[in-house]
């Protein structure tokens, strides 16, 4: 048995051995508005709802000397942090670190000390809202969609990976994950959102709007034959990044595509979100423009220096770091790059 087909095992018995007590938290929670039946309907609906999108920074170095988008290009391959030492998370990607340490907890001890970089999951998100921007558009200015067939060897949690969170699934075990949901939506606060029960059952139409549960995705992802489209930010136009995704696009067949992009003004850029550093370092990125996007945070984090993942992944101050909070603030608080584009054209 494979890693991956371990660990999706793993997720799936976890799943199974707790689907008893996820149908009385189902039941408690809605004081049996929903019979096992109409929740049995439910569950697998809700988990095929949306789509598996993986959000990822295309110009951002990697430890390979290659930015994201050209070892896309070369490998014909979408890869984890264990090899490519990118994230836009928690940088640990190493023997020891804090990354391998949840992976090991939570996939029961799928991915050992001895588990090969290439064979690591990649994280992305349940898009059940279809969102523009991706799934999980914190971590990453661009995203993947994924076809369909992906699913059976992807794992489901509620709450982020690194939490060691409870309620976990799989596309066949999906009832813990709906009891987790299910006593969000009762107390109003649906996937971080004031949302209730009647939401929950408008994500199966794929007409939520909330962040999303996070999807891990086992066994590697082929641009070839796993891959429906990449999207990009405009901000990308006429650069390298277009040009390397483009070619794999033409060769790989798949779809290249393009969202409405994010921009801000630099004398916007709040201090009171993600740190006091977010004013002068905008002011950084954007060089003498005087708006912030994708790829004048990318071009900052190119000229910075890429220290190898450590075991704690990279403290708060550091470069990469502070520059991630500034995407943040980017998503925010900044507007449709398009609608701004076309608003000046029309002076």
């Amino acid at each position: 048995m494979s890693a991956a087909e371990g660990a999706v095992r793993a997720i799936a018995d976890v799943g199974r051995a707790r689907r008893a007590s996820a149908r009385e938290r189902i039941a408690h929670a809605t004081a049996g508005r929903w019979s096992n039946q109409e929740v049995d309907e439910l569950a697998p609906a809700l988990v095929r709802a949306g789509r598996i999108t993986l959000n990822f920074h295309p110009d951002r170095p990697t430890m390979l000397g290659v930015t994201v988008a050209e070892g896309l290009r070369r490998r014909g391959r979408y890869v984890s942090q264990f090899v490519t030492g990118a994230s836009n998370g928690s940088r640990s990607a190493v023997g020891g670190g804090e990354r391998a340490g949840w992976e090991q907890r939570l996939f029961a001890d799928a991915y050992g000390d001895d588990a090969s970089a290439d064979e690591r999951p990649v994280y992305g998100s349940l898009d059940l809202l279809l969102d523009p921007h991706g799934g999980s558009p914190r971590f990453g200015s661009c995203f993947v969609v994924l076809r369909p067939h992906v699913v059976s060897r992807t794992t489901f949690c509620v709450g982020d990976s690194h939490t060691g969170p409870i309620d976990v699934g799989t596309a066949d075990e999906p009832l813990a994950l709906i009891a987790g949901l299910v006593e969000q939506a009762v107390d109003g606060r649906l996937l971080g959102r004031s949302l209730g029960v009647d939401s929950l059952c408008d994500a199966v139409a794929g007409r939520l709007p909330s962040h999303p549960p996070d999807r891990e995705v086992h066994g590697g992802v082929e641009l070839r034959s796993d891959v429906e489209r990449i999207v990009l930010d405009p901000s990308f136009v006429g650069t390298d990044v277009e040009d390397h995704l483009r070619a794999s696009a033409d060769e790989l067949g798949f779809e290249l595509a393009w969202h409405a992009g994010s921009t801000l003004a630099v004398d916007a850029v709040p201090s009171d979100f993600r740190g006091p550093t977010m004013p002068s370092l905008a002011r950084r990125a954007a060089g003498d423009r005087s708006q912030l996007d994708a790829a004048a945070i990318g071009r900052l984090a190119a000229a910075s220096p890429l220290a190898p993942p450590s075991i704690p992944g990279d403290p708060p101050e550091s470069d990469l770091q502070q520059l991630k909070y500034l995407w943040h603030v980017l998503l925010r608080f900044g507007r449709d790059a398009t609608a701004y584009s076309a608003e000046i054209a029309a002076g």
